[in-house]
This record gives C-alpha cells, structure tokens and sequence, in this order.
C-alpha cells in the first residue's frame, strides 16, 4: 500500500478505536496527540523501506533496517508491536498511554493493510511465513484506491456518529 492510503487507514482505525474503547473524552491537546500517534503508526514500519516517507526521514537507520532485515519482515510482524509496546511503556509524560494506543493502533492498521496485499507480511517473523489476505491488491492500483475511498467514507461515519450519536 502507499503511505497515503496508510495515513487514511490509521486515522480510521484511531477513529474506530476512540469511539469503541477509549472510554474518556479527550480535550484538544488530547485528541491532536493521539492521532498523530496513530498517523506515525501507520506510516512507521515502512521504515524498512528507504524509499518510503518514513525511511526518507530516517535514510541511515532505514537503510540498515532494509540491509539486515529486508522489507515487511521485523517491521511487519508481531515482535515489531511488542518491541513498540515495550519501548513506549518505558515513557512517562503527560500523553504517555495516548502515545502508546496511537503507534500501536496505527501499526496495526498498517500491517492490516498491507496483509491486503500480493505480497503480504512476514506476521510471525522470524518464521519465514508470508500472510495475506485471501483477497488482495496489487500496490498502487485502482483496488487500493478503492480501499483508500472506504476508508475514508467509514472515517467520516465514524466522525458524524460521535458528533451526533
């Protein structure tokens, strides 16, 4: 998937995750904080990829990231969410756990989206295994500008559901 349809997919599921299971109202600062924990979610584990938006900003790390590893291994997996996990529960701020739920939310988005994909992930690295969904997409095709457009229709849903529910 291209990082814009990440982007829209880890807003959608931070959206989708405010509204089901973070129980307290967030204030703007919040809210501002939380997506845009989600947003780097989406976009961090194509860190791998130094051609990515994420690994342009990050070129060295990037690209000792693909050397070693190759793209959607380590990044892309299980081990991944719980090195993420673990490193953010050694923060201790004021927006610490709305950091945490953010990356996390959107590094599953990503991984979700790119599970819809020919390729698919390494989910169980370092078992060697691909997943993927049953049904899925070419890169950068008219199916993930499809998906991209979903996702932003059940964005807005969610949106007009909270503001009017």
């Amino acid at each position: 998937m291209e990082g814009k349809t990440h982007a829209i997919g880890g807003i959608c599921l931070g959206i989708a995750t405010q509204s089901y299971y973070i129980t307290q109202s967030m204030d703007a600062p919040e809210t501002i904080v939380y997506y845009g924990a989600c947003l780097l979610g989406s976009l961090l584990p194509d860190i791998c990829h130094p051609g990515s938006w994420t690994g342009r900003r990050a070129r060295v790390l990037s690209k000792g990231i693909s050397r070693f590893f190759g793209h959607r291994t380590i990044t892309h997996s299980i081990l991944f969410i719980l090195l993420i996990y673990w490193l953010t529960s050694t923060f201790s701020f004021q927006y610490d756990e709305l950091v945490q739920t953010g990356l996390l939310v959107g590094i599953v988005s990503h991984l979700l989206l790119d599970a819809m994909t020919v390729r698919g992930i390494q989910l169980f690295y370092p078992i060697t295994i691909r997943v993927r969904f049953p049904m899925y997409m070419k890169t950068a095709s008219k199916a993930e500008g499809i998906v991209s457009s979903i996702l932003v229709l059940s964005a807005l849903f969610l949106i007009y559901k909270q503001l009017f529910a």
